[in-house]
């Protein structure tokens, strides 16, 4: 074998085969972690890697057509989105159907570039070549950081409105199949460089290829900017209910401060009823008495320490309420010291939490209501675990669902999860953040 025709064959399997696989597995694995917001260790990117070498091996041995390449190798990517980082199937999906068409896409507009120059430039084959499979990986790599730019800041969950994006984007990666079933994706040409197949215009090609990527990031356009639409609606929501709550707090305070000033004006008369009980040596029933005095008092306040001044006074005045209502309160919240979390932030969620669970307790016939709030902290990990009493017959009850949403859009704010059990006697609302010790663990987390 000549020397010349040695050395093509071992470049085109280290470079083409090894290189230019292994660094489309890592940018693929890398953009399907940074937009599922996954951690990923070292491992991961190997593990894909042979993967890839795999599917590549076999499709070679059995000359697989295009679109069983495309899906097979969207399959692999899909499943390893799902069984490996642990990603939701809809996420899993559209992260592997977006990152298999821009790939697909760019690789098509060089591809269609390099048959132009090989018309005129066929002798330097092997060089344009590999400066095109370079390129590819550059521009693949750049479109898929546009990608996490637009959709790094959004303020709303992804998953309610995946579909959204995902089928628009299926519907190109579709598409280009079908254009490739028809023109095939390699190009013959004969030995003095005159293309013997596909009879297609590389310019028809080109603009195709363009086409495809434009419509691309126009749909991720159309899509980040529907985010905003979405976010900014659950905002006003949210403002919305904060006034009502607000409104509702105010109604609140203006009953209590009522029943306070009662409580005081009579308090004169108290102390000359125990008085009364004291000279006359009836000391049982001034102790009885002295314990209604105590309940009343009792009713009028539910002090709350979290450690948190305006959580204090929100769920002392919201627990307060409860308690007189006949809700039996038992409340352990301790807010943290570096906890990340912002005021406003914990009041939405424990405001709508509470709220929720007062109205559950006095739905319905139930015997001893409860309401049971406490938080725990171990390492950087915070709990935040509410548990009410319910009625075992179902009561819809007005403004739950947007209460429930608001606390999920504050969970999903920070990364944090939001876990629901029920009964028929009870409902328990767990919320779990990730608060890092050290404030550049914060700003990683957060990205």
């Amino acid at each position: 074998m000549p020397f010349t025709e040695l050395f093509n064959r071992w470049f085109d399997f280290i470079y083409f085969f090894c290189f230019l696989n292994a660094c489309l597995a890592c940018m693929e694995v890398w953009f399907f972690s940074r937009f599922s917001n996954k951690k990923v260790k070292w491992y991961y990117f190997a593990s894909y890697i042979l993967i890839i070498y795999l599917l590549a091996s076999m499709e070679i041995s059995i000359r697989a057509a295009f679109s069983l390449s495309t899906f097979m190798e969207l399959g692999a990517l899909f499943l390893f989105g799902w069984l490996a980082l642990k990603c939701a199937p809809a996420i899993s999906a559209t992260a592997a159907i977006l990152a298999i068409c821009i790939m697909q896409v760019v690789n098509g507009i060089f591809q269609s570039l390099l048959s132009l120059l090989l018309t005129v430039l066929f002798p330097y084959t092997m060089v344009l070549t590999t400066i095109s499979g370079l390129l590819v990986m550059i521009t693949v790599f750049f479109s898929y950081r546009l990608v996490l730019t637009w959709l790094k800041d959004r303020k709303v969950p992804m998953l309610p409105y995946i579909l959204i994006l995902m089928l628009p984007i299926l519907f190109v990666l579709l598409v280009m199949q079908y254009v490739f079933s028809i023109y095939g994706n390699t190009v013959t040409v004969s030995a003095d460089g005159t293309r013997i197949s596909p009879e297609v215009n590389d310019w028809t090609m080109l603009i195709i290829q363009i086409a495809a990527y434009l419509c691309l990031f126009a749909v991720l356009f159309a899509y980040k900017e529907l985010l905003k639409g979405f976010a900014l609606q659950m905002r006003n929501t949210l403002l919305e209910q904060q006034v009502n709550a607000q409104a509702n707090s105010v109604q609140e305070m203006q009953m209590r401060y009522e029943m306070t000033r009662t409580f005081r004006h009579d308090l004169n008369g108290h102390w000359t009823v125990l008085g009364g009980f004291l000279k006359t040596g009836e000391a049982d029933k001034a102790l009885e008495y002295l314990g209604k005095l105590t309940t009343m008092s009792d009713q009028l306040t539910f002090p709350c320490q979290t450690g948190n001044a305006v959580l204090n006074i929100l769920l002392t005045n919201k627990l307060g309420i409860a308690h007189q209502k006949g809700i039996d309160v038992d409340c352990t919240v301790k807010i943290p010291d570096n906890c990340m979390l912002d005021d406003m932030d914990l009041c939405i969620l424990f405001s709508n939490a509470v709220d929720n669970a007062v109205k559950a307790c006095i739905a319905g016939n139930q015997t001893g209501p409860f309401l049971t709030l406490k938080t725990i902290q171990k390492g950087d990990f915070f709990m935040i675990n509410i548990k009410n009493s319910r009625s075992d017959v179902f009561l819809p009850v007005s403004g739950t669902g947007i209460g429930l949403q608001s606390i999920k859009a504050v969970a999903e704010k920070y990364h944090g999860t939001v876990q629901i059990e029920k009964t028929p006697k009870t409902f328990r609302l767990t919320v779990l953040f990730l608060i890092p010790q050290h404030s550049d663990s914060i700003s990683m987390h957060l990205t």
